[in-house]
């Protein structure tokens, strides 16, 4: 094996794509995938994890990956993203996780996005879901970037109302009367904001403009509300190549708890 030399990775004959719309990239299958996690040194001081959006424990998942531990491998990926089989896809690779990759220093970068899919794509296949946590995905942002995962203007709903929605929840009943008694999943909302808060996950400010502010200059490592607020990143140049888009945490511990909400839908995460 030239450890050199990233495995390459399957794809549809030329012939038989021009007449199909399916992916042109066929993916890894396991024993690809195994042989390619060989390459990795699994650094000390990984510098991938650094170019990560959402500092996934890269090394820590492909060793999983290496021993065929594939179901580890994808629990590993989902303390930190909600979406590992499009993010491995379509993420700028090149200049986020595997630019940073030291392998790639003498030869080829680990192929981390192909690898992230294939762990992905096998755990879909599987049945197997993700069992994510907002406050412990935000306390490794913190760790890895030195900055809060999220802001909100103070006094504002908007988390709030997502992160209830996406449990199929409201502050009100079909009738329009106030849903806020006994109301269980709101509950669960308010200590996970608070629990955000007290960790450092989330900062509050004071106005629109703060809060624009802070994830245009870098002051977060991300953003809520992201399809609201794109033109407001789209407009700032040194922004570019900067952001990734993922889904929203799920609300843990709440009765049918999904990653979608249509009160801004997604989070965009550096």
């Amino acid at each position: 094996m030239d450890v050199l030399t990233k495995v390459p990775v399957r794809e549809q004959d030329a012939a038989a794509r021009a007449k199909n719309f399916e992916e042109v990239c066929l993916g890894y299958n396991k024993e690809e995938a195994m042989e390619e996690a060989q390459r990795c040194i699994n650094c000390k001081n990984a510098q991938c994890i650094k170019g990560c959006p959402v500092a996934i424990d890269i090394p820590a998942f492909i060793e999983q990956v290496k021993l065929g531990n594939i179901e580890q491998a994808y629990k590993i990926i989902s303390e930190s993203s909600a979406l590992p089989a499009v993010c491995g896809r379509v993420c700028p690779q090149e200049t986020q996780c595997e630019g940073k990759c030291i392998r790639g220093i003498k030869g080829d970068a680990i192929s981390i996005g192909k690898l992230e899919r294939f762990v992905a794509d096998w755990a879909r296949e599987q049945g197997i879901k993700p069992e994510a946590s907002t406050e412990k995905n935000g306390k490794k942002v913190l760790e890895a970037t030195g900055k809060p995962l999220i802001s909100m203007q103070a006094g504002e709903c908007d988390l709030i109302m997502m992160m209830l929605q996406s449990a199929g929840s409201s502050l009100f009943n079909e009738d329009g009367t106030a849903n806020i008694v006994n109301n269980e999943t709101l509950k669960i909302v308010m200590e996970t904001y608070k629990g955000l808060k007290d960790a450092g996950v989330l900062t509050e400010v004071n106005s629109w403009d703060e809060y624009v502010g802070d994830f245009v200059s870098g002051n977060v490592a991300g953003t809520i509300n992201g399809c609201w607020i794109m033109a407001s990143i789209q407009t700032a140049e040194d922004q570019k190549g900067n952001w990734a888009i993922t889904n929203m945490p799920s609300l843990v511990g709440a009765s049918g708890a999904t990653n979608y909400s249509n009160n801004g839908g997604n989070h965009e995460v550096r």
